[in-house]
C-alpha cells in the first residue's frame, strides 16, 4: 500500500469537522435558574425564573431549537414555567413533553437499523429515563401548587408505570442486526483490549422513585376529607417509599428521610392495619405523630427544595489501532459522552414558623428527597453500558469501509482518486464521530424536603439554607393555612460558588 500523506487544508478541515457538537444549550445563554433564590407560594414572581423564560421563548420563536432538540425544548420552558410559578403553563409544556418523549422512546427501539446508521447526535433527542421522570415528578407539583391534588396523584403514579416499561423494552435493543453483525467480534475485542466495559443488554439501576412514592402518599392524604382519597392508599404509597428508599440507600447512598416515619405510624393506624402498625412503632420508638384525627383539623405545608444543577456532558474520543487482513493496521475512532460539573453546597433548609408576637409554633429542618446528580449518573452510566458497542461497531465499519476505499483508490492508479477517496472516508468518518451530549441542564443536583403541620391560622415563614459553608439565603413569607389545606412551599438555591457558568 502507498503511503499517503494528507494535505494540512484537509487535516484542518477533518479537525474541525471532529470537534465537540454544536447544538442549542451551547449556542444559547440561560439565566441559571440554580442562581434563582425565591418562594413559590401562590403566584409570586421571581425575576430571575422570569429572565430564563424570556430567553428560552426567545429562542423558540427565532427557532434556536432544531427540529431534533424539540424535546429539550419542551422540558426547558416547563422547568421555567414551573420556577416562575406559572403553573398552568408548565403543566402544559410539560404534558406536551412527556407525550413527545414517550413517542420517542418507542420509535428507538423500532428503529434500530437508523441508530447502526447514524450516531446519536443525528436523531431527535428522546432523553434518558431519569429525564422523562423528571417531568412527571416536576409537574405533580404544578398540580399540587394549584390545589389539584388528583392531578398530582396521577402525574406521580405514572413514574413507575414508566420506569417499569422502560427495562422491558431494552433488552429488545440488544441485538445487532444485519450487516453489523459481521462486525460485532472485532469491536468486542477492541473494547476489552483497552479495558472498555460495555454491556448491550444492561437493564436500568433506576427502578423506581422513593420520592414519587412519598408524594404520592402525600397526595392520597391531602384529599381523604374531600373522600377521593383513602388512608390505605396512602399508606401503601409511604410503604413502597420507605422500601425504595432502602434500595436507594445502596445504588445512591441516600439515607432514608425522617420524615416517612410520622406518616408511616398515622396511615398504618388509620388502615387499622394492627400488626403493621405495631412494627413501625417498635421500628420508631421515639418517633411522636399526629393520628390521622387531628391531622385532618391542621393545615400543612409540604416544602420542596431545588437545589444547585446538575451535570452536563461532555465528549470523550478514543482511537485505537485496529489489525486489518494483510498485515496492516487501521485507525478506529469514537467518541462518547461523559459527565462534567454540577453538584450544589446546599445541605438543608431550616423551616422556622411564628405565631402571634413572635412565638415559635413550628421548626423542622429538610431531608433529601432525590439526589438527581447520584440517580442521574448511575441511568447514564447504565446508558452507556448499551451504548459502547454499537458506536464501537460503527465506528469499525467506517474503519473497513475507509480502508477498502483506500485499496480501490490504489488499484485505480492513486492520484487525485485516492486523494478523493481517503479524504472523502475521512471526512465521513469525522463527521458523524459526535458523541451526544445533550441533556436536561435546567434540572436541580438534589431535592430536599419536609412538611409542617400547623394549626390554622395566620403565621410568619422564615426558610434558612444550610449549606457547606454555613448560612446561605433567607426566604420569608406570610402564609395563612386552613383546615385540611396542603399550601406548596418552593425554593431554588445557588449552586456550588466555584462551579462556572456556562455560555
Amino acid at each position: 500500500m502507498k503511503t499517503f500523506r494528507l494535505p494540512l487544508s484537509a487535516l484542518t478541515f477533518l479537525f474541525v469537522a471532529a470537534c465537540a457538537p454544536s447544538f442549542v444549550q451551547d449556542r444559547i445563554y440561560y439565566n441559571d435558574l440554580a442562581s434563582a433564590p425565591g418562594g413559590m407560594i401562590g403566584e409570586q414572581k421571581n425575576p430571575a425564573a422570569e429572565q430564563a423564560l424570556g430567553e428560552i421563548k426567545k429562542a423558540q420563536t427565532e427557532k434556536v431549537y432544531g427540529s431534533k432538540d424539540q424535546l429539550l425544548l419542551g422540558m426547558d420552558l416547563g422547568m421555567a414555567n414551573h420556577v416562575a410559578a406559572h403553573y398552568r403553563a408548565s403543566e402544559e409544556d410539560f404534558r406536551k413533553s412527556d407525550r413527545l418523549a414517550e413517542a420517542l422512546f418507542t420509535k428507538s427501539f423500532t428503529d434500530i437499523l437508523m441508530a447502526y446508521q447514524l450516531n446519536d447526535y443525528s436523531l431527535p433527542y428522546k432523553g434518558m429515563p431519569y429525564e422523562r421522570v423528571m417531568i412527571n415528578l416536576v409537574n405533580s407539583l404544578n398540580y399540587a401548587a394549584t390545589g389539584d391534588w388528583n392531578g398530582a396523584l396521577v402525574e406521580a403514579r405514572k413514574i413507575r408505570t414508566k420506569l417499569v416499561e422502560y427495562n422491558r423494552m431494552y433488552p429488545k435493543a440488544s441485538g445487532t442486526p444485519g450487516k453489523y453483525a459481521s462486525s460485532e467480534g472485532m469491536a468486542r475485542n477492541l473494547l476489552a483490549k483497552h479495558h472498555l466495559s460495555f454491556n448491550p443488554s444492561q437493564l436500568n439501576h433506576y427502578t423506581d422513585d422513593a420520592f414519587a412514592r412519598y408524594l404520592s402518599g402525600v397526595f392520597e392524604e391531602a384529599q381523604v376529607a374531600s373522600g377521593a382519597g383513602n388512608y390505605q392508599s396512602a399508606y401503601l404509597s409511604y410503604k413502597k417509599a420507605y422500601e425504595t428508599y432502602q434500595k436507594y440507600g445502596q445504588l445512591y447512598h441516600t439515607p432514608i428521610p425522617a420524615f416517612l416515619a410520622p406518616a408511616l405510624l398515622r396511615t398504618s393506624e388509620a388502615a387499622e392495619r394492627t400488626n403493621e402498625f405495631r412494627k413501625w412503632k417498635q421500628q420508631f420508638p421515639k418517633t411522636t405523630y399526629i393520628s390521622s384525627s387531628d391531622y385532618e383539623k391542621m393545615g400543612h405545608i409540604l416544602f420542596v427544595g431545588f437545589n444547585g444543577k446538575i451535570f452536563r456532558l461532555g465528549q470523550e474520543k478514543f482511537a485505537f489501532p485496529l489489525p486489518m487482513p494483510g498485515s496492516t493496521m487501521a485507525l478506529v475512532s469514537f467518541s462518547y459522552p461523559k459527565i462534567e460539573g454540577g453538584g450544589t453546597d446546599v445541605l438543608s433548609h431550616e423551616i422556622s414558623v411564628t405565631g402571634a408576637g413572635g412565638a415559635s409554633v413550628a421548626r423542622v429542618s429538610s431531608e433529601m428527597g432525590d439526589d438527581l446528580m447520584a440517580i442521574g449518573a448511575t441511568n447514564f452510566k447504565d446508558h452507556l453500558s448499551r451504548l459502547l458497542l454499537r458506536e464501537a461497531i460503527r465506528a469499525t465499519i467506517k474503519t473497513i469501509e475507509q480502508v477498502a476505499a483506500q485499496k480501490t483508490a490504489d488499484q485505480l492508479g492513486g492520484g487525485f482518486a485516492e486523494l478523493g477517496a481517503m479524504v472523502g472516508g475521512m471526512i465521513a468518518t469525522a463527521a458523524s464521530d459526535q458523541a451526544d451530549i445533550r441533556s436536561w441542564r435546567l434540572l436541580p443536583a438534589t431535592v430536599d424536603a419536609a412538611m409542617v403541620d400547623l394549626p390554622p391560622g395566620s403565621y410568619d415563614l422564615t426558610i434558612h439554607t444550610r449549606t457547606g459553608v454555613g448560612l446561605g439565603g433567607i426566604l420569608k413569607e406570610k402564609i395563612t393555612v386552613t383546615a385540611g389545606q396542603y399550601l406548596l412551599v418552593r425554593t431554588v438555591n445557588p449552586p456550588q460558588s466555584t462551579e462556572r457558568k456556562e455560555q
